[in-house]
């Protein structure tokens, strides 16, 4: 009898135990699914977005580079356009310049999805759409004002908007996690564990949201310095993006599609530059993790900063920026200053996919907020130097005026040397 008994409980726990295994498998089915395919909403706010597949992050990177992209296209897709805009509406050619504005806030998503050691490669994917858009925008709007005209262009925004609007709604996941509270090891129960999340949620609940509290990271001297670089990139990129059609319209009398064409090799090079600046980001930061691993020392953000490619691209644009504006104002042949215009493409890029990168390394929790520091100095200066630019090229000319670009940028990289030889020890 009792060997009966006994036979009936170890066929129950085979019973459980296939159940319990079952339920295992599921769960597993059911997490497997979710990282494999891209539309499957997460309502689980304890899964890493960071565990998504490879599938999942390069679709969320596409959406958000298509978003990002948004602002910049709109701002420059009517560039070809802008002579005949100017005499339509009777205006000033500085009034117009003053409708152009951009700004993005994809950075946090990186942060939110990748790890530090593969962000720099994910940073030059994203940086695809804000970047390209200044350089692709103005070929649509070329063509599009010399077919249909001008007011062609804002019908197509409005459906680029829809659509990228509609995917946003279907294909881009919540990515954000807050913190896991921190539980005393001594009192680790699970009543501990329900207090500290109860306790973390009225805070959530009682947080005052600040409009403008991310502009309180920069206080941080290695945030301000880098930010103030970048800023000095993108005044000089939206001052020469906005002088481009004019001068290629009344120089060398091309049509408003031809004049869009030839932003093609400042976009080839913000691609190729992109990619580089991404990958060299990378192999460098690796390496020298893992070199400070093996000698036991501290790992710190700076460690992505530096290198032969990061300061060619510095050096070079002083150059290319020098030779764009001589070859313009000697009225050489078309040809010289598309050169130059694909050598300032891929030397912008490359200390900006370092530099984007290493913000949110310093901040990983606040990718977001950096960004938008970031986002509120670069497009403030660039939307300054978009409105000045027509009138600094009347009083300067095209030689002067952008040979200062290329010597501001110069001078703005000594702040990059200090954070270099000092940012470990500010953090």
């Amino acid at each position: 009898m009792e060997e009966i008994i006994k036979n009936i409980h170890d066929i129950n726990s085979i019973n459980l135990d296939e159940s319990s295994l079952n339920q295992t498998l599921g769960a597993t089915a059911d997490d497997s699914i979710k990282n494999k395919y891209w539309w499957v909403k997460e309502t689980d706010t304890s899964f890493n977005p960071k565990d998504y597949s490879k599938t999942k992050k390069s679709t969320i990177i596409f959406i958000v580079a298509l978003a990002s992209g948004i602002s910049p296209v709109s701002s420059s897709i009517y560039y070809p356009a802008i002579v005949d805009m100017q005499k339509y509406f009777n205006t000033s050619d500085t009034m117009l310049n003053a409708s152009r504005t951009a700004m993005a806030l994809g950075a946090g998503t990186i942060s939110d999805i990748y790890e530090p050691h593969e962000r720099g490669r994910a940073f030059a994917y994203y940086t695809c759409g804000p970047l390209l858009g200044p350089m692709l925008g103005p070929i649509i709007g070329g063509f599009l004002n010399e077919g249909l005209g001008w007011r062609s262009i804002f019908y197509f925004l409005a459906i680029f908007c829809f659509l990228v609007w509609a995917g946003i709604v279907f294909g881009l996941p919540e990515t954000w996690r807050s913190p896991v509270p921190k539980i005393d090891s001594q009192n680790s129960s699970l009543e501990a564990g329900t207090e500290a999340k109860e306790e973390c949620f009225k805070k959530k609940r009682t947080k005052i949201i600040n409009p403008i509290g991310a502009l309180k990271l920069l206080l941080y001297p290695n945030i301000a310095l880098c930010v103030l670089f970048i800023g000095s990139l993108f005044f000089s990129l939206y001052l020469n993006m906005t002088n481009f059609t004019r001068t290629y319209t009344l120089t060398y009398e091309f049509s408003s599609g031809i004049v869009g064409v030839c932003y093609l090799p400042a976009a080839f090079g913000c691609v190729i530059g992109g990619m580089i600046g991404g990958r060299v980001s990378d192999k460098r930061y690796n390496n020298r993790v893992t070199i400070a691993k093996q000698n036991d020392q501290q790992v710190y953000p700076e460690m992505r900063l530096g290198g032969p490619t990061f300061y060619f691209g510095i050096i070079f644009q002083l150059f290319a920026f020098t030779g764009y504006g001589w070859c313009i104002q000697k009225e050489l042949h078309f040809a010289y200053g598309l050169v130059f215009q694909f050598i300032i493409g891929v030397c912008i890029m490359l200390p900006n996919i370092v530099l984007n990168t290493y913000l949110i390394d310093c901040f990983r929790d606040k990718g977001a907020s950096v960004a938008a520091c970031n986002n509120f100095i670069r497009y403030m200066l660039a939307g300054i130097g978009a409105l000045i630019a027509s009138d600094l090229l009347r009083v300067l000319g095209n030689g002067i005026l952008f040979t200062l670009c290329g010597s501001l940028i110069f001078a703005a990289s000594g702040a990059l040397v200090v954070v270099i030889k000092r940012g470990g020890k500010w953090v």
